[in-house]
Order: structure tokens, then sequence, then C-alpha cells
């Protein structure tokens, strides 16, 4: 994996290059502020499915559902590919004898990167304790980095960065409102997040030449206060349904959507107010299918993020299977694959004792309507479970 100091090394440059005249970074992903490395190996289709420490942030209604306690302390990564080689180009260019042929290397770098995008999240360091109805989340760290190959003033290195640390906690029951055949389960999760946030694109002239060590006077930064409203409903399931055992799921993220009111100041006095996280509305559907020896095989079907200005049909659309298994408590994981805006995903997780290790590849779609881009991505996670 990527070293630590190399990663931050490469976010310095970028943001050391900004500058009072840059141009505004163009984005046609969407980011999300909390991703599962389980869900992501079932096509992120996850709305429904949310039966473990990450139901918090993908749909707190499933904390009503929890029938035991769980602490969860991870440390999460994930690249693409490209990325790797993108750091060895800069720090190739970087170390030019004269400003001239600095200025040749990055112009060259960009050039031949034209159409192309880097991504990097690491690291994503927190804590999730979940317990029968409620849970608790701290995210110290969750550093995000996207770079897509532009045609603006000249080829360009749109930079889009996000710096968050999360503060959340949620708590779900189930309610009483349908007929004692119908469960339907209501949460809420209330998050603190703290953004720093850099969205500039980045001439050759300007990476070579800026002097200053840490630019920060373009950096934007603040908090604010939001909310994730969740449902699930089991609806009666006669005949055939009954061995599939349908759940169905609505959630409302970001039901304020104030933006970062609050700035600190803690980056510098004059920075500015990152974007919004931006309300969005996540649809999904599970289907439990009959249990198989220490099998438990279930598939599921998410339409998510409509609201998102960047939404398209194809971003939206989620699918996954996943077949879990368990030896003893001790000992269990889980195979997984799926479709994520419109490529494949699979992902796998074992948990022996306190250890647990999931891995997934999946792909997303960095490009627009007119002009589709993959960004094949590969995560690991290793945690403590308790």
């Amino acid at each position: 994996m990527l070293s630590m100091f190399r990663h931050l090394l490469l976010f310095l440059i970028l943001f050391s290059s900004i500058n009072a005249f840059a141009v505004k970074s163009l984005d046609f992903t969407i980011h999300q502020e909390y991703v599962s490395t389980r869900a992501l190996g079932m096509g992120n289709a996850f709305t429904a499915v949310a039966d473990d420490h990450s139901a918090l942030f993908y749909n707190p209604a499933a904390l009503a559902r929890r029938e035991d306690g769980h602490l969860r302390m991870f440390l999460r990564g994930a690249i693409d590919a490209e990325y790797l080689d993108l750091i060895d180009d800069i720090d190739k260019a970087d170390g030019a004898a004269t400003e001239d042929e600095e200025i040749d290397q990055y112009t060259e770098l960009i050039t031949k990167n034209y159409g192309n995008h880097f991504h990097s999240r690491v690291p994503t360091l927190g804590s999730v304790w979940v317990r029968p109805n409620w849970g608790v989340a701290i995210i110290p760290a969750d550093l995000s980095i996207d770079i897509g190959v532009h045609q603006q003033i000249g080829p360009m290195l749109n930079v889009n960065a996000y710096l968050d640390t999360t503060i959340a906690y949620g708590y779900a029951r189930d309610t009483r409102w349908l007929p004692k055949s119908h469960r339907l389960s209501v949460g809420a999760t209330v998050k603190a997040i703290h953004r720093v946030h850099v969205g500039e694109a980045i001439s050759a002239v300007q990476l070579a030449t800026d002097s200053e060590v840490f630019n920060t006077a373009n950096a934007n930064e603040g908090m604010t206060l939001d909310v994730d409203v969740g449902f699930l409903y089991d609806p009666p399931a006669p005949g055939f349904l009954k061995y599939m055992k349908p759940t169905f799921a609505f959630v409302t993220r970001n039901v304020i959507d104030q933006g970062f009111q609050w700035n600190f100041h803690l980056i510098d006095e004059n920075s500015g107010e990152p974007p919004k996280l931006q309300r969005r509305f996540d649809f999904g559907s599970k289907f439990d299918l009959p249990n198989l020896w220490v099998f438990d095989p279930h598939i599921s079907f998410d339409i998510r993020d409509v609201g998102h200005p960047n939404w398209s049909v194809e971003k939206g659309m989620h699918a996954g299977a996943e077949l879990y298994w368990k030896m003893f408590n001790w000992w269990k994981g889980h195979w997984a694959i799926g479709i994520n805006q419109g490529y494949w995903t699979a992902g796998f997780g074992a948990r022996l004792a306190w250890f647990q290790l999931d891995v997934a590849s999946y792909g997303e779609e960095v490009g627009t309507s007119e002009a589709k881009k993959e960004s094949r991505r590969y995560m690991l996670e290793l945690a403590l479970d308790f």
C-alpha cells in the first residue's frame, strides 16, 4: 500500500501550488462522506442490508434491529492503480535541475494524462460503537483526493480533496404505526462534520514555479451539523416470498443541508466555505435467500444519491449479492459481488477472534453522461472487533 508519507507529500505539493489566480476545478463524481469496504464489495447496494456498524451512516433505522453490541476500530485505505504512477512522475518532475526543465516535465506529465482520473482515500481512521437501538462514531481523519486531467486553460490537474473529521450519534426504534404483520423501523443519525476542502485546477507553470511551502490562502474549511433519517420496512410475505424475506429501505441523507456555517479558521484566517454536503435520497431493497449449511446468502438493489447535482441513472444504480458464512462467533466472513455505477465489484471479508480483514475492488463513474470514464479502485480495511 502507498506509504503515508508519500501520500501526504503529494497532498502538500498540490495544496501549496494553489494561488489566488487558480481556476475552479471540474468534478463529475459523487463524493460520499462515509463508505464501507464490505458495502463496496457488493456494489454499495447496502441501504436495506446495513446489518453491521456502518448502519449508522447507510441507514440508521437498522440500529433498531441489532440484537447485540459491536465496537469496531478501523484503518482503511483505497487507491486506484494509476495513482502510484502519478506520484512517481510528480516526484521526478519536482526534482528537475532547473525551473524550465521542471515546467517542461510537468507539462509533459499533464498532457500525457489528459482525460485520466486518479483517486486516493488514505487514511480513514475511526471507531464505531453500535448497540441495540443506538450507536456512536468518531472518525478523526478521512482524507480523499480526486485528480482529473481536463482541458481548461490548457491541460490542467483538477484537484478535489476532502479532509473530514466526523462525530455521529444514531438512534432507532420499531414503530407501531402498521398492523402486526408489518414491521417498520425508523432511525436518525445526527452528525457533526469538520471539513478542509481544496477544489482547484492547477497548471504545469503553477506546479513548477510556486515558491510557497504550504499556501493555505485558498483552502476551504468549516463545520456543519446535519441529520440522516432512515426507514426499514418488512411487508407480509405470503407464498413464495416467505422464502426471500423482502426488506425495503428509504433514507434521506443531509436533511438540513445548511452548508458549513461555522468556520474556526484553523487552516487560514481567510479560508472560504466548502461545498455543501448535498441533500440526497436513497431507495433500497434486500432479499434473504434460504440458508445453506453455514452460508447466509442475500441480494440487494439500490438507487442512491438522487438529488445530487452529478446524479444520473447510471451513477445511481447499485446491485449486489453476498454470501455470508459463519463457522463460529469468532470465525466468520463473506464473499460478495456487485455492480456499482455500471461497473463490477467484488469483495471478501474474514474475522478471526478480534481481527477483521476486508478487501474490495470496485469501479466508479468519474465522467459525464456523454463521456463515460471508469475509475477502478482497490480498498483494504484492517480492524479490531469487540
